[in-house]
């Protein structure tokens, strides 16, 4: 069961405690008066009245005695009465004075438990992020402390947060310079030996000029081929497209990308035809899968084969890829997802990142199984679209 609130928790005592305090008081005073009344009632000053006046009735005046009885009596009627208002009168200070506490009570829980309520709504608001947000100060709030406390705190924590983030921002930068660097170094070497090579043979006159121009040329068109591969990834990496959502068979797209890579490898498709319509970007989705691929054909040092299925499971996506590659190292496994990161001699290491950041744009994960000359399998999973879901049905009725 869900307890009640710490208000209604807070109200229930007190009002058990004014109930009790008040039972007790009425219980004291109730008792004493009735002691009293015991008191006179045992002194039975009727009875004796009237046996004194039997002993002596021809002195004593009988209406002076009938006067005092009827004193005693009203004395005794007196004392009911009293009794019976002093109960009615208890009762009722019970109750207003009950009610009177119970409403300052409230007033002072509210005080107190209306600024609690804005502390545990921002501390929500901070688990997700938005450090934003400032809870409003009351100099008549008995927790008025702890409210100044929790903005100061989150005033740091925003402070710090943007100075990790600017750290962290300074840290990539250094380190996608340091990359860039190395890869740009490498293919300027091949390039000014290349260029210095025909310079001295052109100079020197050398009868196989052409053969060397040729050779030269070769070498210089490729290192330019690859710094504008080098260039283009850096490109894609730095600045992701805006994705173009759309509903279209998953199946049938990756029946097309497969054909120009079985020269390269034996491809076997496990795909489930039942699927739904995929809701995705198409361009996107067809980066991951070529990156994918081509990257498992990499870890192959000879022909080896992959395996590719779909399934569609408690409305999840799951496209599973699978290489009898090398494997990767187990101290590589966290690091694979990591911008240029690659033990690729001519890789950049940004295929895997850009393919990590394509699934998360469609909100789904991607997960690595591998065992070093086993093999790696890439699985992929992408939650089905609530929206979608209801325009399959919709269709269908």
């Amino acid at each position: 069961m869900r307890l009640p609130s710490f208000k209604i928790q807070i109200t229930i005592i007190i009002v058990i405690l004014l109930v009790l305090s008040g039972m007790l008081t009425r219980y004291f005073f109730m008792t004493q008066f009735d002691n009293y009344s015991e008191d006179i009632t045992s002194l039975n000053l009727y009875d004796k009245i009237h046996d004194l006046y039997k002993q002596y009735d021809e002195v004593i005046d009988k209406e002076e005695v009938a006067q005092i009885l009827t004193d005693i009596n009203q004395i005794e009627l007196t004392t009911y009465i009293f009794r019976r208002e002093m109960t009615l009168y208890s009762t009722l200070f019970i109750v207003i004075s009950g009610v009177f506490v119970l409403l300052i009570m409230l007033v002072l829980l509210t005080l107190i438990t209306r600024p609690l309520n804005r502390l545990q709504a921002g501390t929500k608001k901070i688990a997700e992020g938005d450090l934003s947000i400032r809870i409003k100060e009351s100099r008549f709030s008995p927790i008025n402390g702890l409210i100044i406390s929790f903005n100061n705190m989150v005033n740091e924590l925003e402070i710090n947060r943007d100075k990790l983030i600017q750290a962290e921002k300074d840290m990539m930068w250094r380190e996608m310079a340091q990359v860039m660097a190395h890869e740009i170094k490498n293919p300027l070497t091949p390039l000014r030996l290349s260029a210095e090579r025909m310079e001295m043979k052109y100079l020197s006159g050398s009868e196989n000029f052409d053969k060397i121009f040729n050779d030269s040329m070769e070498v210089i068109n490729e290192e330019i081929n690859n710094l504008q591969r080098l260039v283009k990834e850096f490109s894609k990496f730095a600045r992701m497209p805006t994705a173009n959502y759309e509903d279209y068979d998953l199946n049938q797209q990756i029946r097309e990308i497969i054909p120009p890579y079985r020269d390269e490898a034996d491809i076997t498709l496990s795909l489930t035809n039942d699927i739904p319509l995929f809701h995705g970007d198409k361009l996107q989705m067809k980066q991951v899968f070529v990156n994918l691929i081509q990257n498992a054909i990499q870890a192959m040092t000879t022909r080896g084969s992959i395996e590719i299925s779909t399934k569609f499971d408690n409305e999840t996506f799951i496209i599973s890829i699978k290489d009898s590659g090398a494997g990767i190292p187990p101290e590589d496994m966290n690091r694979i997802f990591r911008p240029y990161f690659t033990t690729k001699e001519k890789g950049t290491g940004l295929g895997l990142s850009i393919v990590k950041r394509m699934i998360d744009q469609h909100d789904g994960s991607i997960d690595v199984l591998s065992k070093q000359d086993e093999g790696t399998t890439f699985m992929i999973r992408i939650k089905r679209n609530k929206k979608d879901k209801i325009n399959d049905e919709n269709f269908s009725s």
